[in-house]
């Protein structure tokens, strides 16, 4: 099956491209602001006429949520992989959500993080692993533990680095784009590797490229 997710204002549905035929539809309340698709998951993201956005993830096949409308208040870059979510939130928060559970396994601030700091940290996987950096410091999270350590990256000043992009990122609703305040709206991907336009379809950690937050 040639799996086709349509967007509309209220409304996601899947459709088999091969044979027309519609597998699945859901209407929601909220507007939708555009979707990412990561293997078997599809991220919705929604807004309400106040401005507030909220994330879902549901199955590709059944058309089943996961789980739904939650305020994931990401600020930076999210990170997938090992079939959960990484992120920074508003209050300097490391976050580890299961994908499918939707549980918090972890959540801790960020270790060097100053209270009069107008920049947060953001998140990339290195070398294999998941390493938060600022402009200053870097720590690995280390998965099996959940504890940081001291990270050091050869070669890299982090002090000129704004962003680092690895195939692990993924479309987020919001994020801060240069960690000092300015946000902006993504209607896509995160990475290079996406659809353009609400409900664009990313590539990204193993997703579908071509075609579609928090």
């Amino acid at each position: 099956m040639d799996k086709v997710i349509l967007i509309e204002k209220h409304k996601i549905s899947l459709i088999d491209s091969k044979t027309n035929g519609i597998k699945w539809k859901i209407n929601v309340s909220d507007n939708i602001t555009g979707t990412y698709r990561l293997d078997k998951y599809i991220f919705l993201y929604t807004h309400n006429w106040m401005g507030t956005h909220y994330t879902s993830v549901i199955d590709i096949d059944s058309g089943n949520f996961y789980w739904k409308d939650e305020k994931l208040n990401i600020v930076t870059n999210c990170v997938a992989i090992d079939n959960k979510l990484f992120f920074v939130n508003k209050s300097s928060k490391i976050v580890v959500k299961e994908i499918e559970t939707g549980d918090v396994v972890f959540e801790e601030k960020f270790p060097y993080q100053k209270w009069y700091s107008i920049y947060y940290p953001k998140i990339v996987v290195y070398n294999g692993n998941i390493v938060i950096f600022s402009k200053s410091k870097a720590v690995k999270l280390d998965l099996s533990s959940y504890k940081f350590s001291d990270f050091i990256f050869r070669n890299i000043n982090l002090s000129t680095i704004e962003s680092m992009n690895d195939k692990y990122n993924i479309a987020v609703n919001k994020y801060t784009s240069s960690g000092t305040g300015g946000e902006a709206y993504m209607y896509g991907a995160y990475a290079g590797d996406a659809g353009g336009g609400a409900g664009g379809d990313g590539g990204g950690a193993g997703g579908d490229g071509g075609g579609a937050g928090g």
